[in-house]
């Protein structure tokens, strides 16, 4: 079963946010007079329903969802509060776990949560000319590729709807402080997360667990799969990340970034697996815990425009990064019953190169093309590994709108060539009025089952969305 013995540092600081919010929105409140009469106050917002029909039989299958977000801003002279909360029923969610609360928390990696509200960004800004200091649950923007950037590392993701989100939605706020200092065409920028925020994951009877051997496992009769809740690292000052970033604004922008702290990408460490017939039930723990390493990063990225097109580029070296050996080597048994089977080692280290280019470019008015291509190179031997020594991932986009805007569409395609898997997915939009946009999304995975796509291949779908704005 899920454990929760970290639920009550969570919630500690949960209680903590909410009476901030309640003093900083009741000071907007008792200030409303003021601030509307000097238009100083902005709030918008936007509601989703969506439905999904899955397009295989085995898929597990998705409720309709409801997902709402507002954006809150109030500005004076040099301070400014900002906030995005969003919430509503996450219908990819099997059922609603008691354990939790229904505020997405920063202690625990298993939140089926629905309804949920969480709070995306909350933050308090003191701007001047030369200095801007921000505190609160932040989200940053590092690096210059999209949907898989390199320098992008302060913000853990939110993998319980990967790769379906975009990046934007993927990416968790964090307490934290940042200031930066500008002089001229130089910002010297540091953020500091003072406790460790873990990403989230779906469990392995969620839409997208996608092909692991938990999931695997779910799939036997009868079965019940009690994935556990990782012990974190103690929220001490030791365990803070910190990020440091240099950016040059000029005909070329580039920046020089440095990254010290967790690793937000999911690994794992095995245990035991274990057996036990339960009644009518058995009750399968799968052996293995996310687990969680420090890493450090030195990054640079570039961007400029030449003619109609505008180049991009990133790269970075992470250093005594751990990786996942190939599932076939983490010591399963090959026909195992009933008992405890102890696993061996699944973790390897090593250092990495990650870089990567992107160029956008306007084919004709109402059509923008976006083509990226990436690539991580694995140093050290990697026979073990189920990545190659250099794994790719090319990517395009292409955006159009019809009929003065009245038609939205957009078209992406990813694909690994070392593993021969892919991603497609088609959307299009009929923009009803300025508040109201429906439209529908086909979207399909193939590759094998521990490739970066082939591991949703049961996940293909159509959805149909119904979009408000405010």
């Amino acid at each position: 079963m899920i454990r929760s013995g970290t639920v009550d540092d969570g919630t500690r600081i949960m209680k903590s946010f909410a009476c901030y919010v309640f003093m900083v929105l009741s000071s907007i409140v008792a200030c409303a007079p003021i601030i509307y009469a000097d238009d100083l106050l902005s709030m918008s917002g936007r509601l989703d329903l969506r439905s999904v029909h899955a397009l295989q039989d085995d898929s597990v299958p998705e409720h309709p969802s409801l997902d709402g977000r507002i954006k809150v801003s109030a500005e004076g002279t040099s301070w400014r509060f900002h906030s995005w909360i969003e919430g509503g029923w996450d219908g990819s969610v099997k059922g609603p776990d008691h354990e939790h609360g229904r505020i997405m928390n920063f202690a625990d990696l298993y939140q089926r949560s629905t309804p949920y509200l969480e709070f995306k960004e909350l933050c308090l800004s003191y701007s001047t000319q030369a200095l801007d200091l921000r505190a609160g649950i932040q989200r940053f923007a590092w690096g210059r590729i999209d949907e898989y950037p390199s320098n992008d590392l302060l913000n853990p993701w939110d993998y319980t709807r990967f790769p379906r989100k975009p990046l934007e939605d993927r990416k968790i706020g964090v307490p934290s402080l940042s200031a930066s200092i500008n002089n001229g065409d130089w910002t010297v920028e540091t953020v500091w997360v003072p406790v460790f925020v873990p990403y989230r994951l779906p469990l392995p009877d969620e839409r997208w667990s996608g092909t692991s051997i938990a999931a695997t496992m779910a799939q036997i009769p009868n079965a019940e799969i009690t994935v556990q809740e990782p012990d974190l690292p103690d929220r001490t000052f030791k365990n803070s990340t910190i990020g440091m970033r240099m950016k040059y604004l000029g005909t070329m922008e580039w920046s020089f970034n440095l990254f010290h702290g967790y690793d937000p990408k999911p690994v794992f460490k095995t245990t035991s697996l274990a057996i036990v017939p339960i009644g009518s039930s058995i009750v399968i723990d799968p052996g293995y815990v996310p687990d969680f390493h420090r890493m450090a990063t030195a990054g640079f990225d570039a961007s400029f425009v030449t003619g109609g097109w505008s180049l991009r580029a990133e790269a970075s070296y992470a250093f005594h990064r751990y990786v996942n050996i190939r599932h076939e080597l983490w010591g399963y048994p090959t026909n195992p019953g009933p008992g405890v089977y102890p696993l061996d080692p699944a973790e390897e280290i090593h250092d990495s190169i990650d870089y990567g280019i992107g160029a956008d470019y306007r084919l004709f008015e109402d059509g923008h093309l976006t083509v990226q291509g990436q690539q991580t190179m694995t140093l050290g031997n990697v026979d073990d590994l189920y990545e190659r020594k250099i794994e790719s991932i090319l990517w395009a986009n292409l955006k159009t709108t019809f009929m003065n805007q009245k038609i939205e569409t957009n078209m992406s395609a990813a694909f690994n060539p070392e593993h021969n898997d892919r991603m497609i997915k088609i959307n299009g939009w009929y923009v009803v009025s300025d508040a109201w946009k429906a439209g529908a999304t086909w979207i399909a995975f193939t590759g094998p089952e521990q490739s970066f796509f082939g591991r949703y291949a049961r996940n293909d779908r159509i959805e149909a969305e119904v979009r408000y704005f405010w």
